[in-house]
């Protein structure tokens, strides 16, 4: 990088950075980033891309939402999508975050995968769900207390603090998932973590 110094041309001396996470070499001159990104590589010794993590910790955006580590921003359904241009392409996804709220968007941005490091701070808040399950879960929203279903372990209604005081009783090793017929049953495994 060249600055200039009185009618001269000067070379300025690379201000370089090893980064304490990922161990990555850079040049603090070489970067003008938004927030608090510099202050963080040069007061903390980490990279542009960890700085990127750590003011997304620091700094929560609103409608954050951490999915199979991955960071996404949700914003509201648009009702008018070729009035707003929208993450993803518009395309629609359902999300219930992990206190059970749902959400319908079509408006998400997604932010990048979250580096290992930084997985403790930034913890999954939510899974995505089909249209099927959403659907489901949007129109019978009930919670499960039925402690003798053997497919209570495996379905997402269900409340464990129900058994607070140990099993109510033991399922069966053969027992095969599903087959109590239960009309409100959703498996767990319906909970997506990836897109």
């Amino acid at each position: 990088m060249f600055s200039t110094q009185k009618d001269a041309l000067s070379i300025v001396p690379p201000i370089t950075v090893t980064c304490k996470f990922c161990h990555a070499e850079e040049n603090i001159i070489e970067y003008d980033p938004p927030g608090e990104t510099l202050l963080f590589m040069s007061r903390d010794n980490v990279c542009a891309k960890c700085a990127y993590w750590m003011d997304k910790i620091k700094h929560p955006d609103v409608g954050r939402e951490i999915i199979g580590g991955h960071y996404f921003i949700v914003h509201p359904f648009v009702k008018r999508p070729n009035n707003v241009i929208k993450g993803t392409e518009g395309k629609e996804f359902y999300i219930r975050e992990n206190d059970g709220t749902l959400i319908k968007s079509n408006n998400v941005w997604c932010q990048g995968e979250i580096p290992v490091y930084f997985r403790n701070e930034l913890q999954d808040t939510a899974n995505f769900l089909s249209l099927i399950t959403y659907t489901k879960l949007h129109n019978d929203p009930h919670t499960c207390y039925a402690k003798g279903c053997w497919d209570r372990y495996h379905c997402l209604r269900y409340n464990l603090e129900c058994e607070r005081d140990g099993p109510f009783n033991k399922v069966p090793a053969n027992h095969i998932i599903g087959s109590e017929k239960c009309p409100s049953f959703i498996n767990v495994n319906e909970l997506k973590t990836i897109i």
